[in-house]
């Protein structure tokens, strides 16, 4: 555990101890966690109606495909014994790395992007 995961514990432990958190709002209900305080106001609602329906946003769907595709090739690429398996897989490799170029420019934030492969 870090040292700021430690300060926060042990900040949180005194204020249980003192009796700070007795009297919060939705003390023992479970947390509302359809609203998402990141999100753009103007999404929410399509967001929403897109969740309830079974569906994700377009950029979640390809990142999850993306993903797929990295862990498929990385396999395949251990697998690979010789040097033409290798090569073989260059321009799958090319194609993905165009792939999460495109998803890079689409994200809604830095810490949405990807590394190439």
């Amino acid at each position: 555990m870090d040292i700021v995961a430690l300060i926060a514990e042990r900040k949180i432990q005194e204020a249980l101890e003192e009796g700070l958190l007795e009297n919060i709002d939705g003390k023992g209900r479970e947390l509302d966690l359809d609203e998402n305080p990141f999100e753009a106001p103007e999404a929410r609602m399509g967001n929403r109606l897109l969740r309830n329906n079974g569906f994700v946003p377009a950029w979640i769907a390809e990142s999850k495909d993306i993903d797929e595709e990295r862990e498929r090739l990385l396999r395949e690429r251990e697998k690979a014994v010789s040097t033409q398996a290798i090569a073989n897989l260059a321009p799958r490799i090319a194609a993905l790395n165009r792939r999460i170029t495109l998803f890079n420019m689409k994200a809604p934030g830095p810490g949405m992007q990807k590394a190439p492969v």
